[in-house]
């Protein structure tokens, strides 16, 4: 399994919640909480499809993890969902 995928199946299993919002630009940017209350970001453009979700920043106390990631397509299926989910 590929890094944006492992970091993905990771932030699925322990969110606790997630939040979606749109960039002025049309990029959409997903959150989920885990239950430590780390917060996994990820990253799609405006014209993609389910094959170009990035995983971005880890928010949390002093981690400083930046990461640029990409989730293949079974992957980005399930981010798409919940973000489309949290948009509405």
């Amino acid at each position: 399994m590929i890094l944006g995928d492992s970091l993905t199946a990771e932030a699925l299993v322990a969110s606790s919640k997630t939040n979606a919002t749109i960039s002025p630009s049309g990029t959409i940017r997903l959150a989920i909480t885990l239950h430590d209350g780390t917060i996994q970001h990820f990253e799609h453009p405006p014209a993609g499809t389910c094959t170009d979700w990035r995983v971005a920043e880890l928010e949390a106390p002093d981690s400083g993890f930046t990461f640029n990631e990409p989730v293949t397509e079974q992957w980005g299926h399930a981010l798409t969902l919940i973000a489309r989910n949290s948009l509405t």
